[in-house]
Formats: C-alpha cells, structure tokens, sequence
C-alpha cells in the first residue's frame, strides 16, 4: 500500500507534508525518533519543513494510530513506528530505545484501580547507564 492510501485509510488528508513525513518515517521498519531528528533528516535532503508542522503530523499521526508516543515524564518526546504492545530500555547517555518484547516481562500482581478508571495498557520504560560510570 503507498503511503497516500496508508494516509486516506486513517482518514488523514494527504497534504504535502504528511506525505513527506510519512514517506521518511513510514517505510515498513520499526524506528524510535524525535520531532528534531526528523526535520534534520529532511533538510539533509534538501527539503524544508518547520519543527511546529513536523509536531502537528506527528501528534496527528499518533491520534490515528500511525505512531505510538513514548513519555519519558517531561524529557524529549519520542515517536515509535511499533505500534503493537511492547516496551523498552532507554539508554540514558545517548537516548536510544531498545524494543523489550511484551512476553519479556510479567507481572505477578498489579495495584487495584482506581474507580471510574480501566487498564488501559501497561508500558515499561527500562533506564540503562553504562557500568563504567557507577
């Protein structure tokens, strides 16, 4: 499927930049990336794209399930073309995502809910820093 169709089966507008987006980030592979590394990779390729119009089809692209947002409690936002269920270690120094497969953890007990809440989906953020520097 090419992307305008991937974009049309979510019901998004192919405009010119969710095309461009789209094209760099939704190739088939599973990739983790910031708003920023997105638009250098863009302006390496002579195209230019403002950092407010990558974030706007970004978050438009995670409301439509294109995209998962990976929360990191006020840090750098980070998108993930993975979809699916999963978590990950976070490199500390560098900021890379490693995927931990779901089946990779398990939970022998969960707190109670709150009332009026569901589960929603559980997702482990895994922080690693090097031996060498404890």
């Amino acid at each position: 499927m090419d992307i305008v169709e991937k974009l049309r089966n979510v019901n998004l507008r192919p405009t010119k930049q969710r095309i461009l987006l789209a094209n760099q980030i939704l190739d088939g592979t599973n990739k983790h990336f910031t708003a920023e590394t997105i638009q250098k990779e863009v302006l390496s390729k002579g195209q230019s794209i403002s950092l407010a119009t990558i974030y706007n089809c970004l978050n438009k692209f995670v409301s439509v399930g294109l995209l998962k947002q990976i929360d990191q409690q006020g840090e750098v936002t980070i998108f993930d073309t993975n979809v699916s269920c999963h978590h990950h270690f976070l490199n500390q120094e560098t900021g890379e995502l490693i995927d931990i497969e779901p089946d990779e953890i398990g939970f022998s007990k969960l707190p109670k809910i709150p009332n009026g809440f569901e589960n929603d989906g559980i997702e482990v953020l895994i922080k690693l820093e090097s031996k060498n520097l404890v």
